[in-house]
């Protein structure tokens, strides 16, 4: 997803900030876009991930940078050197993952409205222990609307880090849809759920470099709900997660021995 669309044009991602769940303190603020104020090691680490540095869009924002659209990688990460090569770039541990607090803040719209099928497309998958819960206060994840200027595109999620899930949605309802008239409920559900994808640490379909593959699962899917900009309509049109998001997810979060979380 790039950030020009979805961050569909979705490079749709964000690597945590150190979750502090204040929604002032996480967001991040875009800067122009100047490649050579990039230090090198930064663009080292960010090749050694699999970006096409000579080829990717790199915007310096508050504690880190926003890569390839809407990827936001975080001074921390890029410190820690936590690059893991679907795919999943971050897990929750397994302690965590069935007791995700998800908080709705985008108010009375077409994408507070979607808010629920977001939520229900990852909480209809049985055998996983994967499961978000709808809360009004103390949420781990916060979803809420971006501010004028804040993004581009239609939404922007985190990934994990250090056993958290990302703590971060921002959708845009100034944003159109595919086909120009507004993004309605039933699409801006599937949007989220290709966010909260982000915040339990799917990276895009198509970007295996990019992350660890989950065993079982192919290297790309078509119809994935973390499908990026390449093919927005995937996203806006999908009835479910595929059968192979249902798989991964069930290999990175389940009760069984050879799940992926720790």
């Amino acid at each position: 997803m790039k950030t020009l669309k979805f961050a569909l044009l979705i490079l749709l991602a964000i690597s945590i900030v150190q979750c502090t769940k204040d929604e002032d303190n996480d967001v991040p603020n875009e800067t122009t876009l100047n490649q050579q104020k990039i230090p090198a090691e930064v663009l080292s680490k960010l090749e050694s991930m699999g970006f096409d540095v000579k080829q990717t869009s790199i915007i310096p924002s508050k504690g880190g940078y926003i890569v390839d659209g809407d990827i936001f990688i975080t001074d921390e990460t890029l410190k820690k050197g936590y690059f893991q090569k679907q795919a999943f770039f971050g897990i929750v541990n397994c302690n965590r993952v069935g007791n995700i607090r998800i908080q709705n803040n985008l108010g009375n719209n077409a994408a507070g409205r979607g808010f629920q099928r977001g939520v229900n497309l990852w909480n209809r998958l049985n055998n996983t222990t994967l499961n978000l819960i709808p809360v009004t206060s103390n949420p781990d994840i916060i979803v809420r609307l971006a501010r004028p200027g804040e993004i581009g595109g239609w939404g922007l999620g985190e990934f994990p880090t250090n056993g958290r899930e990302g703590g971060l949605i921002i959708l845009n309802l100034n944003e159109p849809s595919i086909d120009g008239d507004p993004v309605n409920a039933r699409e801006w559900g599937n949007i989220l759920a290709h966010e909260i994808g982000h915040n339990i640490g799917f990276v895009h379909a198509e970007q295996d470099l990019l992350g660890t593959l989950v065993p079982g699962t192919p290297v790309g899917d078509p119809n994935s709900i973390m499908t990026s900009g390449s093919n927005p309509s995937v996203v806006f049109n999908a009835r479910r997660v595929s059968r192979n998001d249902a798989r991964a997810v069930r290999r990175m979060y389940s009760n069984r021995s050879n799940r992926l979380c720790q």
